[in-house]
């Protein structure tokens, strides 16, 4: 049975302003620390699967910033996932970088561990931007990452992409859109700027330092850049989510999809034979957990309810919309049963969702409005 399996490396130089992933400031002695516990993770997931016949089915490596790290410890763990697990060689294999930190011999390195699907976080091309948003990074290291990737061969590789952020305007975006797609990346997403509470985003944005784009300007912004790069080739097959034809990432559409998913590292969630489990959020209590012989799982509390919700929301994400079969085999109930029918046939009626014959879908336009639409709709 297939998986997707993601590690979360949880370390960075420095902490984004924006960034409410779990990350440590990078520490070669902790990174060694962490790398043992892993492995024992790994060890104790496999031994809690007795008899089962798990294939890897997809690798993601993010966090954090995973090309900080040293690749002889990453490859050690590579060699007991191998070990364990059976790993078809031509996987996709997918490594988040930041491009101050890409360099020919780490790609190099990476290659050779199997990653063909490096994944470098541009964020934005103007200097400004990155400064707000605590990025270290040049132009001239995201042109070099991109020179790089395509002179040792990979043909498959993605540009992350901001918008929405305080002080852009349409012309700053544009300028972005230009300069990455200048670069011809296989897959790109385009993601826009959330608040999240905790960072110092939101402290500068309750202070009133900085003022993030109304409503209005946000869609706008959205729109524009759906459409520029529509037209420059890309399709788009979930809302933040464009790619060349026969580039989608496998790994994140088998989260869409209700796939199994395995997470490993500090704060990684995974699904698995309908059961929910995320690790804890702490470094120094998952390594001490495993230095003792324990997974370091805290239990989800969240039932059916919460996972049908969640199943709407990411199936209205995606092009295809929800599959009303595999609904129906997942959960034993028609999704029809668990969502408003007035509110539906609305919806229907003004196009925002378009019934097919199998499944149900968000038109290009609601897409944007996806988690709202979900709140409508859900009972």
């Amino acid at each position: 049975m297939p998986f997707g399996l993601y590690l979360h490396f949880p370390f960075c130089r420095n902490k984004c302003a924006y960034c409410d992933f779990y990350k440590e400031i990078h520490d070669p002695r902790n990174e060694e620390r962490f790398y043992a516990a892993l492995r024992a993770e790994t060890e104790l997931v496999f031994e809690a699967w007795p008899g089962e016949d798990y294939e890897v089915g997809t690798i993601y490596i993010g966090g954090g910033t995973p090309s900080l790290t040293s690749l002889p410890l990453l490859g050690d763990w590579l060699a007991v996932v191998r070990r364990l697990y059976s790993v078809p060689s031509e996987i996709e294999f997918s490594f988040e970088t930041n491009p101050e930190s890409v360099s020919l011999e780490l790609l190099q390195g990476l290659q050779e561990l199997g990653v063909n699907r490096p994944v470098f976080g541009f964020q934005s091309f103007n200097q400004r931007l990155l400064k707000l948003l605590g990025r270290q990074h040049k132009l001239h290291d995201a042109h070099r990452a991109v020179y790089l990737a395509n002179a040792l061969g990979y043909d498959n590789y993605g540009g992350d992409l901001i918008y929405a952020l305080p002080k852009q305007t349409a012309r700053m975006l544009s300028a972005d859109l230009d300069q990455l797609v200048d670069l011809d990346p296989p897959h790109i997403s385009l993601y826009e700027l959330a608040v999240e509470p905790g960072t110092p985003l939101e402290a500068k944005v309750a202070g009133g330092k900085l003022k993030m784009p109304d409503d209005e300007l946000r869609y706008a912004l959205g729109r524009a850049g759906y459409e520029y790069l529509t037209e420059a080739g890309y399709e788009r097959y979930e809302v933040c989510s464009f790619a060349r034809p026969g580039h989608e990432c496998r790994h994140n559409m088998g989260y869409w999809q209700g796939n199994d998913y395995l997470g490993l590292g500090p704060s990684a969630h995974s699904y698995l034979n309908g059961r929910r489990f995320a690790n804890t959020r702490s470094l120094d209590d998952y390594i001490a957990k495993l230095s003792q012989g324990r997974r370091p799982v805290v239990v989800d509390e969240s039932g059916l309810e919460q996972r049908i919700i969640e199943t709407v929301m990411l199936g209205f994400r995606t092009s295809r919309g929800i599959d009303l079969k595999q609904f129906a085999d997942r959960f034993g109930s028609d999704l029809k049963e668990h969502l408003s029918g007035e509110e539906l046939a609305r919806l229907i009626d003004t196009g925002h969702v378009i019934e097919e014959e199998n499944s149900l879908r968000l038109s290009d336009d609601a897409m944007f409005l996806a988690d709202e639409i979900t709140g409508r709709l859900v009972k």
